[in-house]
Formats: C-alpha cells, sequence, structure tokens
C-alpha cells in the first residue's frame, strides 16, 4: 500500500538515519581534517622557532646595519642546511619582500599574504591548490634583537595528508552506506514485525464484521499488539453475547406473545361465544348463566390487561414507589390476615415467626409479594402447612416463604421469574412471580426459589435492611 505504516516506519527511519549519518560523517571528516592541519601547522612552528635560533646565532655578532647584506650572503647557505634538515622547500625574504634564496628555484610560487603577515611581525599559513597539489606555505619573522630582518617561508606539500583525508572519506562513505542498509533491514524486520499482525488483525476484523462472530484472532507479537488482540477478542465476546442476548431475548418474546395471545383469545372466544347465545336463548335461567361467563371472563380478561400493564410500568419506571419506616412483622400478620379465611377452607396450617424489626420499604408493594407468594402456595402447591420466618445476614433481611407442598420442577423454577414466559396454571395467566421479582429490585433485593419435588417450596425474599427515599441502599 502506498501510505501503508510499514512504509511510513521505513521512510520516517531511514530517513532520520540518513540525516545523522550524514551529520556525523561531516563532523569527523571536518574534525580529522583540522586536526591534521593543525598537527602540521604545529611542526612548522617548531621548525620556524628551531630556524629563528639558528638566525640569531649565525648573524649574533653583526648590526642592524650590516646584517642585511649578511643576510643575503648567508640566505642561500642557511636555507640549503634548513632544507636538508626538516626535508622542506624553503624559501627566504628580506624586509622588502625580496627573494632572497629558494631551494627549489624550478618551482615557483606567489608571494602569498602569509609572507606579508610574516613581515609584520605574524606567523601566518595558507593553504593553496598549485598544479593539483594542496600546498601549505607558513611564513615566520626572522628577528635579530628584537627587530625583524627578513622572514623564512617553509613550503609543505600535503599530499599524503589529503590522501589520508580521503581515505577517511571514503571509509566513512562506506560505513555510511553499510549502516543505511542494515538500518533499512532491521527497519523492514521491524516494521513487518507491527504492520504483519495489524494486517492479520484487520483481515480477521473484516470476516467479524462480515457476521461470523464465531472467529477469534490468535496474534502472537509484542504486548501493545496482544493487548490490542485481547481487547479486541473481549469486544468480540460480550457482542456474541449480546447477540445471543437480543435471540433469546426474541424468543422469549415470540413465547410471550404466543401465550397472552392465547390467554387473551381465551376469555374473549367465551365472551363472544355466549354472547351469540343469548341472541339464541328464551330461557331467563339459561341467560343467567351465559351472562354470568361473560362477566367471569370479562374480569378475568381486565385483570390479564392490568397485569399487563403493571409488568409495562414497572419495566419503564413509571412506578411512584411510596418508601417508609414499617415493621415487616406487622406487615406479615396483615397480609396472613387478609388469607385466613382461605387458609382455613384449605386446612391449611400458617406458622409465623418474623424478626420485629423496621424496614424502609413500601408497604402496598412489599405486601404484594407477599400475598402472591401466598396465594400461589394455596392454589398450587397442595400443601398443608406454611412456615414465615426472618433471617438477618451482611446487612440483609431475609423473609422465608416455606410449604410442604408438591414442589416445583427445574425447568420451571429457571422460568418462573420470566416476564416473557407463562407457564400454563389453572386460573393464572403467570405474571404475578414476574411483578413481585420486579418490586423486590426496586427495593434493591431479590426473590429467590429453593424446591425439591414431593419436598416443598421456599421463596426466599432478600431486602437490605437500610435504604433511602429512591429505594437506594444507605449505608452506615
Amino acid at each position: 500500500m502506498k501510505n501503508s505504516i510499514r512504509n511510513e516506519i521505513l521512510f520516517l527511519n531511514i530517513s532520520t538515519t540518513f540525516i545523522i549519518l550524514i551529520i556525523i560523517f561531516f563532523i569527523t571528516l571536518n574534525t580529522f581534517q583540522k586536526n591534521i592541519i593543525n598537527n602540521t601547522v604545529k611542526k612548522m612552528t617548531e621548525y620556524s622557532q628551531e630556524s629563528q635560533i639558528y638566525f640569531m646565532n649565525a648573524l649574533k655578532d653583526y648590526n642592524y646595519n650590516d646584517v642585511f647584506g649578511e643576510l643575503e650572503k648567508m640566505a642561500p647557505f642557511i636555507s640549503d642546511y634548513l632544507s636538508k634538515k626538516y626535508h622542506l622547500h624553503i624559501e627566504i625574504y628580506d624586509i622588502r619582500k625580496k627573494l632572497l634564496t629558494d631551494t627549489s628555484p624550478d618551482i615557483k610560487y606567489f608571494v602569498y599574504q602569509d609572507v606579508h603577515y610574516a613581515i609584520n611581525n605574524m606567523k601566518n599559513y595558507i593553504l593553496k591548490k598549485e598544479n593539483n597539489h594542496i600546498i601549505l606555505f607558513f611564513s615566520s619573522p626572522i628577528f635579530l634583537k628584537n627587530d625583524i630582518i627578513g622572514a623564512i617561508r617553509f613550503i609543505y606539500p600535503m599530499d599524503s595528508e589529503y590522501q589520508l583525508i580521503w581515505e577517511i572519506k571514503k571509509t566513512l562513505v562506506i560505513i555510511d552506506i553499510i549502516s543505511i542498509i542494515a538500518i533499512i533491514f532491521f527497519n523492514y524486520i521491524l516494521s513487518n514485525s507491527i504492520t504483519i499482525p495489524i494486517k492479520k488483525l484487520r483481515n480477521e476484523t473484516e470476516k467479524i464484521a462480515n457476521g461470523n462472530f464465531k472467529e477469534r484472532i490468535n496474534i502472537k507479537s509484542n504486548d501493545d499488539i496482544n493487548s490490542l488482540v485481547n481487547s479486541f477478542n473481549l469486544m468480540v465476546d460480550k457482542i456474541e453475547h449480546y447477540i445471543r442476548s437480543l435471540k433469546d431475548e426474541k424468543d422469549k418474546q415470540k413465547v410471550f406473545i404466543n401465550n397472552i395471545t392465547h390467554e387473551l383469545k381465551t376469555p374473549i372466544t367465551s365472551i363472544l361465544g355466549h354472547a351469540e347465545l343469548i341472541k339464541k336463548l328464551n330461557n331467563e335461567e339459561d341467560k343467567n348463566i351465559s351472562l354470568n361467563y361473560i362477566i367471569k371472563e370479562g374480569n378475568r380478561l381486565l385483570k390479564l390487561v392490568e397485569e399487563l400493564l403493571y409488568v409495562s410500568k414497572l419495566n419503564k419506571n413509571s412506578f411512584e414507589f411510596e418508601f417508609k419506616e414499617y415493621n415487616i412483622k406487622n406487615l406479615v400478620d396483615e397480609c396472613i390476615s387478609i388469607l385466613k379465611p382461605r387458609f382455613k377452607k384449605f386446612n391449611i396450617k400458617i406458622e409465623a415467626n418474623v424478626d420485629f424489626i423496621e424496614l424502609f420499604i413500601d408497604h402496598e408493594k412489599i405486601k404484594e409479594i407477599i400475598l402472591n407468594i401466598l396465594d400461589n402456595a394455596i392454589k398450587h402447591s397442595k400443601c398443608s402447612k406454611i412456615k414465615i420466618y426472618s433471617e438477618i445476614k451482611r446487612s440483609y433481611f431475609y423473609l422465608i416463604i416455606e410449604d410442604d407442598g408438591i414442589g416445583i420442577e427445574d425447568s420451571v423454577k429457571k422460568t418462573l421469574f420470566n416476564p416473557f414466559y407463562i407457564p400454563k396454571r389453572e386460573k393464572s395467566n403467570g405474571l404475578g412471580l414476574c411483578i413481585s421479582q420486579g418490586i423486590a429490585k426496586k427495593h434493591n433485593g431479590e426473590i429467590y426459589l429453593e424446591s425439591e419435588i414431593n419436598k416443598g417450596s421456599k421463596f426466599i425474599i432478600k431486602l437490605p435492611l437500610n435504604v433511602n427515599d429512591k429505594g437506594e441502599r444507605k449505608y452506615d
């Protein structure tokens, strides 16, 4: 890809490396060249100092007026001696910059600024390219008793030094080229270690994006890529779980619609059937029987619709709960009193042993839960005894309603509190426990069920000991 991450990494790293190598190249070369020139100049300075001593000894017996003639006479001998001693091309000038002697008369050079500076009491050097050779011209004044009487010029070809500089330059260029190749190679490997997992991750995500949520990404790379892969797999797990939940919810809704359609259809069919029958009946007693059926099924239909609306409001937080301090023992006693005639009718013995404790609850809503559980026990459990007692554990109050009836099957227990599942029961639409669970949750509590076939059932209502006016736990 034209603007791939790998290309960008390669370009950035190679560009940075190239710039750094160029800088190192010029700094190293410049430093080396400077050191070579400084060392050569230092050597020429030492030669000039030794030459000055030689001149002073040779001319010490002459005064200033006679020294210029003697310098001109002695210059060829002195320059020849020094040239042989230092193996250098030497020129000697008088104070008028007249060339007195030249150890290599066949090679002529211009009088550059180095000679001018030397006549003016300053050592000086200059580099010039002469006939494809780099020449160092070093000039130094000649003194006699603190007076300048001329200048000596050392002419030093720097071919060997510049050849060494050239070799160093070639070596640095080779090192730079090898370094760039190595950097390209290692950066290629590095970029692949980053981009190949990312490319694989992209391909895998495309599969998942196309709906294949069974796919999981398995890439081994550096910590950052592994962390990204793990996060992505976790996200896919959550998406798959969410989709599965949506499918389950859809199935539950389908079951709910089918069941509630049946529940609504049954009383409506009965009402319509008896209404049609009334038109054909002449006997008043038969008409009254049909009217009673219509009223009974109408009330059943009304109750079913009301409970459906109740569930809907409970799920949408449409109910206003009135939380107040209320004694739970008094509430249980109230529920027992309401159902006492039915307990007597079905020969059910009731035992209550509930703690005398104040809870912050909605009195009517909690009463509705207790009444619903007790009513189900009377109608469906075929029990002979119901025990109501309480426990307190870890800042929670547990109200337990236990019967000795026929128990509840495991398959029914799993869906008993489900708002979208209606078990087939005689004279029951199955929404009571769903509503009760919703009320308990609004109190930051819950309802549990423990039951075994032929060993009875135990409904446990869990409520926090302290809640605020919004039904939220109040922590001490």
